[in-house]
């Protein structure tokens, strides 16, 4: 696609990790492959292998990230404000686009009806990968990922309910996230990730919808998620 681009690479198990990087951003694209391979192990491990022989990561030159199955984009605009730390958005969104090779890549969803099946958990994969990769950061990842926007809305709203990226990345991404984190105190690391193993198996190659996944997780555990539901999603659609 472009003579410019420094290809890089990391081998993760069997699986081939190859950043394209522009020659000026070639700390960040070391940071980059760095994220991208950590997380891939990391995801590997909590929900499913992951089903193909590489990885590919392009710099891009349009805002923020896009993720397709087995590959993503990367705005430039993180790489040049990579300070040389995980503290910020390089590396935040680097880890979420590789969790949408799960949620998005192996298991499905309708991304413009239910959003939420995809860009939440993708969220709240970034913060397992603070948890496990930077542990001292997880406050800071609070701070500076959700806390600080006081998002507001319902986390399964549809993209036609937004008028903006701001409204719809709050709802759906960071209250996405929350609802994730009440969730997981509620039925606890054990249920919450042998759920979402399942979850990820039974949705493979398939497009998942809110219904089977709170059907799937009643099957893991007793405990009512009602609350939870109300305080995040909108029930009377």
């Amino acid at each position: 696609v472009s003579s410019d681009y420094v290809p890089i690479s990391a081998t993760v198990g069997s699986t081939t990790v190859t950043c394209y990087v522009f020659p000026e951003h070639a700390a960040a694209g070391r940071a980059v492959l760095k994220t991208t391979a950590g997380a891939l192990a990391l995801f590997d491990e909590l929900y499913a292998p992951y089903g193909h022989s590489d990885l590919v990561v392009v710099e891009a030159d349009f805002p923020d990230g896009m993720e397709y199955d087995g590959f993503y984009f990367l705005g430039s605009e993180y790489y040049a404000a990579y300070g040389g730390s995980p503290k910020g958005y390089l590396t935040d969104i680097a880890a979420h686009e590789t969790a949408h090779m799960w949620w998005y890549g192996l298991a499905g969803n309708d991304q413009a009806l239910e959003p939420w099946l995809d860009e939440a958990l993708a969220t709240f994969s970034e913060l397992l990968f603070y948890e496990r990769l930077y542990p001292d950061l997880v406050d800071w990842w609070w701070d500076f990922r959700v806390q600080r926007f006081y998002p507001r809305g319902w986390v399964n709203s549809t993209i036609y309910q937004h008028r903006g990226f701001r409204s719809y990345v709050d709802a759906v991404y960071l209250r996405g996230a929350l609802f994730m984190r009440d969730l997981r105190e509620l039925v606890g690391d054990e249920v919450l990730f042998a759920f979402l193993r399942d979850y990820a198996a039974r949705n493979a190659g398939r497009l998942a919808t809110r219904e089977g996944f709170f059907s799937i997780l009643a099957e893991h555990t007793p405990s009512d998620p009602g609350p939870v539901i109300e305080l995040y999603f909108d029930t009377l659609e």
